[in-house]
């Protein structure tokens, strides 16, 4: 089935599993940095993710990803911000972190991200990166990536499950349908307007 071709009434849970999940385990790949895209909820999720990759020897590097504004706990700090305080209440080096502060969605964490690796690291000395985002998100922000890096750089997934959306049990409450069929046709839009290539699932 090709992804452009799939409506609303197209996403049955088996649908939506084949096009949020399937095929996209970490493969446990060391990398030359670790990028983590940002969110509400990100610090919570990911930020462990990508300290428990970083601690396993995989990368020297983590970039945390977010300009977007939000009030965490009563404080107002971009996203990428509140990454970075997490990262450190981890143990986390100060001197292994990027913080990247200037993207608003998704998009925009991929490409701002550009940007500051080559500041960090020379883009063209970059050879592989561990992308770190939700689960559910990770089909779109890997084909987003994959789509706008130069090609001699590979992106791997590294999904961190939420509590609501995991794989197995997404479909258990009406939280977890909603916003997995929002992400399921937010993929079929990001095809339908040339965000991504069309692919099968």
């Amino acid at each position: 089935m090709w992804v452009s071709r799939i409506t609303k009434d197209d996403l049955t849970n088996d649908v939506i599993d084949r096009l949020l999940f399937e095929g996209l385990n970490d493969n446990g790949a060391s990398v030359d940095c670790i990028i983590v895209l940002g969110s509400m909820k990100a610090a919570k999720y990911r930020v462990p993710a990508a300290a428990k990759a970083f601690f396993s020897g995989r990368s020297e590097k983590i970039m945390l990803c977010g300009g977007k504004t939000r009030n965490f706990s009563g404080e107002s700090m971009a996203e990428a911000d509140n990454m970075y305080q997490k990262a450190l209440e981890l143990g986390v080096p100060e001197a292994s972190l990027i913080v990247e502060r200037n993207s608003q969605n998704t998009i925009e964490n991929i490409l701002c991200s550009l940007l500051e690796l080559q500041r960090a690291m020379w883009l063209n000395q970059v050879k592989s990166v561990l992308l770190v985002t939700t689960t559910y998100h990770m089909r779109r922000s890997l084909h987003i990536a994959r789509y706008l890096f130069p090609s001699h750089i590979t992106v791997y997934p590294c999904p961190a499950d939420d509590t609501t959306t995991k794989r197995d049990n997404w479909m258990n409450t009406p939280e977890g349908i909603g916003r997995a069929k929002a992400e399921a046709l937010n993929i079929v839009n990001c095809v339908n307007n040339g965000v991504i290539p069309d692919f099968e699932i």
